[in-house]
């Protein structure tokens, strides 16, 4: 292991709870089983949990298990399928026993309850996946439309557990928690208290995640935006100085190169979109916005070429990205390259211009593919295709269709490919049409990246 992995596994072996920063790609999980091998063969810890998204989940850790010689002995079992598979895998009482944050519901009412959790210790793999911090779900209205345009809204009751319900419910059956992330707080501040109190129960930042928002920030009335109040960041930061820790990042792979590709669109469809911007109604393509949040959305789907209109039927409006992603793919010469998108039907159409592309979700052998040189154009929304999977060895090329405002579905994306084994330099291009909200939405991104940098950097490990 390298320097940054030892440390890893050191600060693990010595710590019951720790929230662990370390950039993408940095080997966290190899570090982290070392640590769990040690302890399981210490008879320190019986049973672990890994929590991780469901590439990582069902691919990733038992990948790694097996790539090292000594933790190749472990026993590991992966919750991920079928209800019958994933029962199986419960079944087994496996030393390791890998579930999908999705399957954490199932997983509750399989044990039925939460005197049958035996797992002694947990991982969260990505732990800003439970940086929201609430028990149970909200009520929600869901609107839709019958035949004859009549629309009609449900409310869909709440009061289920969410998985950081599901969490908080078992910790007092846990005896250490392992967090561990690149991205700690993709929307600021208010990203932290879940993950802590995942850690602490509370003693940190508080019990109630009301309180917390009362204490630290204040929020608009009208557009319940959350901002910081003065000395908010220092103070959080200080009651936290125990619980987290930065690993400084080594390097191992070039830093990714960026290459904006700007596309212009007619000065037609930029007076169209300025009047639709301006109006929340465009009368050319029948689309409407009913707010200002919804409006952001419409904007970035204009960038990219269509939209969605009320019944959810696509309007074309340009082919300007499409025409950019076809020089792209010439340029490429025969390289492999990795798409994102923003849309269904973005996908739609790329895949009806590019037959032969392969989307990620729809392909449950689409990693061991792309890194063995077989598919020529990967498609994937950022949200599939994030947190710790390895595509280094499949191509050394990313373009992003369509823009997104997550830093961490950006930051996690963009980490797939500048990977330890990447033997290329990797460039990015991102597809950004001139004038539209796609510039807004890079602003965006940079704001928030600064935010999470100064975070980072206040947990770094010194010796």
């Amino acid at each position: 292991m390298r320097k940054g992995q030892r440390l890893i596994a050191e600060i693990i072996r010595k710590n019951p709870s720790k929230l662990i920063i370390s950039g993408m790609g940095s080997g966290k999980t190899g570090a982290t089983l070392d640590a769990l091998y040690d302890m399981l063969n210490r008879f320190e810890i019986s049973h672990v949990l890994v929590i991780a998204p469901k590439f990582v989940a069902s691919n990733t850790w038992p990948d790694e298990i097996r790539a090292w010689s000594h933790t190749r002995v472990l026993s590991c079992a992966v919750a991920v399928g079928t209800a019958e598979e994933r029962a199986a895998a419960i079944a087994k009482r496996a030393e390791i026993t890998c579930v999908n944050f999705d399957n954490l519901q199932w997983l509750a009412k399989h044990i039925r309850s939460v005197e049958n959790w035996y797992w002694d210790t947990v991982v969260i793999d990505e732990s800003s996946r439970l940086k929201q911090g609430e028990g149970r779900t909200k009520p929600t209205k869901v609107k839709t439309v019958k035949k004859g345009g009549e629309i009609e809204i449900k409310v869909r009751p709440g009061g289920n557990m969410t998985r950081f319900g599901i969490m908080t419910t078992a910790r007092r059956k846990i005896d250490r928690v392992i967090e561990l992330t690149g991205t700690p707080a993709p929307q600021g501040l208010i990203d932290l208290w879940g993950q802590a109190y995942l850690l602490d129960q509370g003693r940190a930042l508080g019990r109630n995640k009301s309180e917390f928002e009362k204490t630290w920030f204040d929020k608009d009335l009208y557009t319940h935006t959350v901002t910081p109040k003065e000395g908010a960041e220092a103070g959080i930061l200080k009651r936290l100085e125990h619980l987290l820790v930065t690993i400084p990042p080594e390097k191992v792979t070039p830093d990714p190169q960026f290459v904006p590709m700007k596309v212009r669109l007619s000065e037609k469809t930029m007076r169209d979109y300025r009047d639709f911007e301006a109006t929340l109604y465009s009368e050319p393509h029948d689309v409407e916005a009913v707010s200002n949040g919804v409006l952001a959305n419409k904007l970035l789907q204009w960038a990219n070429g269509s939209m969605y209109r009320e019944d959810r039927s696509v309007v074309h409006i340009h082919d300007a990205k499409m025409e950019a992603l076809e020089e792209l793919v010439e340029t490429a010469q025969g390289e492999n390259l990795l798409v994102f998108y923003g849309f269904k039907f973005d996908k739609d159409s790329i895949r009806k211009r590019f037959p032969h592309a392969v989307v990620a979700n729809e392909s449950k052998d689409f990693v061991t593919d792309w890194n063995n040189n077989k598919i020529r154009l990967g498609l994937a929304h950022p949200a599939s295709i994030g947190h710790g999977t390895n595509l280094q060895y499949g191509g050394h090329i990313a373009v992003w269709y369509g823009l997104t405002f997550s830093l961490e579905l950006w930051l996690q994306a963009n980490a797939r490919l500048p990977r330890p084994g990447q033997t290329k330099q990797v460039l990015i291009y991102p597809i950004i049409a001139e004038g539209t909200y796609d510039e807004r939405a890079l602003t965006v991104l940079n704001d928030k990246d600064s935010t999470q940098d100064r975070i980072i950097r206040n947990f770094t490990y010194r010796s």
